[in-house]
């Protein structure tokens, strides 16, 4: 019966990325300290034991899925940092047809979190291929008040043929806060 069970859920997860997580990584994603994360490896390892295509081990490491971080995030809220926020539910991108300085992007991202006092913003200014500064950014407000702010402000300064924008949910927050670190111009939160 186990086995039948596995051999479901492997075939069901059987088109999921092929990205996964070290244990050693999941410190800086949970905020938990490397021992706490032991700990609640021994009930994941047990809970999904022969789900090879979201956990598996290589000699001593551990190789883990992003959809079973959920497993590892702290029960105890005060461990929470920005890293392990987990109400993120709005995911923004835009990127002019023209070069603009990173400080110009930065003045737009403050001019959205203006509009949505009560809500955080986690942004990176990002090189594209051909060397102009795009945005990407996450936040915790809504996406549809998100995109109504994102629009109000974006063509405000620009033609609707000179950017392009795109505001999506989050699927997966985790991800999402990853997607934000890969090769930053500038970072930064505002809160």
């Amino acid at each position: 019966m186990k086995e039948e069970y596995n051999k479901l859920i492997n075939d069901s997860n059987k088109n999921r990325s092929n990205i996964y997580y070290q244990l050693n990584q999941l410190t800086a994603i949970t905020g938990l300290s490397p021992r706490m994360l032991k700990y609640k490896m021994l009930k994941v390892k047990e809970k999904y034991a022969g789900v090879t295509k979201l956990l598996k081990k290589d000699g001593k490491r551990w190789f883990i899925h992003p959809s079973l971080i959920i497993e590892f995030l702290p029960v105890n809220k005060r461990k929470a940092n920005i890293d392990n926020y987990s109400n993120w539910s709005s995911f923004v991108t835009w990127n002019p047809f023209k070069n603009y300085d990173a400080d110009y992007h930065v003045e737009l991202i403050k001019e959205i979190k203006s509009e949505l006092p009560n809500s955080i913003i986690k942004y990176t200014i990002e090189l594209d291929k051909r060397g102009f500064n795009h945005v990407h950014f996450i936040s915790d407000a809504s996406t549809i008040k998100t995109k109504e702010i994102v629009e109000k402000v974006i063509l405000k300064y620009f033609s609707w043929f000179e950017v392009s924008y795109q505001v999506t949910e989050i699927n997966n927050k985790f991800t999402s806060n990853e997607y934000l670190q890969k090769s930053p111009v500038r970072n930064g939160i505002l809160n």
